[in-house]
């Protein structure tokens, strides 16, 4: 006798776990199937066998009036495991994977189950305050949902695409950047742990990010012409798995003109970290391992600032708006400076980066400018 199967008629969805129901029926073209509304197989099992039990009299047949049903077009989870397939080559890994943890603790439990043609604006608001977490995050949780209405409406799943109607989140307001002064450049660089001078004179004076920094290996450094091509990031993955990876916009892949003493920061960390081959990484830790932005704040910046009696706090991601302030405030062009960093506009330098730091000279150069161009009366007597 021929065993029987435990999920005859079930199968589970790989993306969303979800199971679903699945049976050919005489007089339709493909199967009937509709969502069992549980990731527990156990429960799954028993709806599929009360549906059963009740439709034994159609002999075969499904009740018309059930399969028309499926006319309310494809669940929710079926159109993002197909948006997911698609897009996962043109994402970032890191990106991916963000979207993919997004969806399956936040989106799916909510809104994997419904047919996405029934997703409304006020189910859309009704989710988005039971998120319990600052605006910033509701954004982020939102974008992959956001995707893959969009991905429905494009392809004809969906007629209007209920975001049109959804209140719009307030964006947060960025954390300042903040910027440290010359003089302060200096007490920190004198107070460091010889092994970290050349990564932060590279920082503070490059416009460099610290992933850019990580990520750039002994091939790309012309001690020559003093300079260095910034080309690959390298981040930290699903895991702690570090990702080399192209940068995400174009204007990120430059050349980036260094000072004489930067040169000079990067001859001596040459000792430290050359191996022998262009391929090794400029700058490693201690244990000869990539450097990581979280490691470097807790070990390294904010024993410094104490060191040093700072109390301003920054973090690894401020060297870049420090370099910028200080390089505009030393009269460089903008143009450099956009080009140096690698923007693809100088808003992102006004809006977000440089930080006015009080001059003893604030105001003395248009007056200076303005006098030298007056014509000023001879001396009487000449």
């Amino acid at each position: 006798m021929a065993k029987k199967k435990l999920n005859h008629h079930l199968y589970q969805d790989s993306g969303s776990q979800v199971w679903y129901f699945q049976k050919k029926v005489k007089g339709f073209d493909k199967p009937y199937k509709f969502s069992m509304e549980t990731t527990s197989v156990t429960e799954a099992r028993r709806k599929r066998d009360e549906y059963l039990k009740e439709n034994l009299e159609y002999h075969g047949f499904l009740p018309r009036t059930k399969a028309q049903k499926s006319d309310e077009g494809r669940l929710f989870g079926e159109v993002a495991q197909q948006w997911a397939d698609i897009t996962k080559g043109k994402l970032a890994e890191t990106t991916y994977e963000s979207y993919r943890k997004v969806m399956n603790t936040h989106i799916l439990p909510n809104f994997g189950n419904m047919p996405i043609k029934s997703i409304s604006s006020l189910d859309i608001e009704i989710f988005i305050s039971k998120l319990s977490c600052n605006n910033k995050t509701k954004l982020m949780i939102l974008t992959p949902l956001r995707l893959v209405i969009k991905f429905a409406k494009k392809h004809n799943f969906i007629a209007v695409n209920p975001f049109d109607d959804v209140e719009p989140i307030k964006n947060p307001k960025r954390t300042k950047k903040r910027a440290l002064t010359l003089d302060e450049i200096n007490q920190f660089i004198n107070s460091l742990n010889d092994w970290w001078v050349p990564l932060f004179v590279f920082l503070f004076f490059s416009g460099a990010r610290i992933a850019e920094a990580s990520g750039l290996k002994w091939k790309h450094v012309n001690l020559k012409k003093g300079s260095v091509k910034i080309e690959k990031n390298l981040v930290r993955g699903k895991g702690g798995k570090m990702i080399y990876k192209v940068p995400k916009t174009d204007t990120s892949i430059r050349e980036i003109k260094l000072p004489s003493f930067v040169i000079e920061a990067l001859q001596d960390q040459r000792k430290r970290s050359w191996k022998g081959s262009g391929e090794d990484f400029v700058f490693i830790n201690k244990a000869g391992k990539p450097i990581h932005r979280q490691t470097l704040n807790e070990s390294v910046i904010n024993p410094t600032l104490k060191k040093i009696g700072l109390s301003r706090k920054i973090s690894i991601k401020d060297t870049r708006a420090t370099y910028i302030t200080n390089t505009l405030d030393a009269n460089e062009r903008l143009s450099f400076v956009q080009g140096q960093c690698g923007f693809t506009t100088p808003q992102m330098i006004i809006n977000h980066y440089y930080r006015n730091i009080p001059a003893k000279y604030d105001g003395a150069l248009m007056e200076k400018a303005w006098n030298s161009t007056r014509i000023l009366p001879e001396s009487e007597g000449v």
